[in-house]
């Protein structure tokens, strides 16, 4: 179940890359921290940033620079991101 789901968050990231144009950069920086995360949007198009757990999943939509802190997690934590579109 655990490479089902990293194959298709893959695949999703791969597609994203394939859809957007040269100019067009995906990118998320992920920190550790106690008990969760912090992912901040790196790149220069908006996107939606999905933190999986075995809690659940969230997902938080970050403008370019934006960041978001996701604590109270129980591992293990997986994190992915997908395109809004090009600014």
């Amino acid at each position: 179940m655990k490479r089902l789901l990293l194959i298709c968050c893959i695949a999703m990231l791969a597609l994203t890359g394939l859809s957007c144009t040269p100019k067009a950069r995906l990118g998320v920086s992920v920190d550790g921290i106690d008990n969760g995360v912090v992912a901040e949007n790196v790149g220069n198009v908006d996107c939606i940033v999905f933190v999986s757990s075995p809690d659940g999943e969230q997902q938080f939509e970050l403008a370019t620079g934006e960041s978001v802190t996701v604590t109270d997690l129980s591992q293990p934590i997986e994190v992915s991101a997908v395109s809004l579109g090009e600014k």
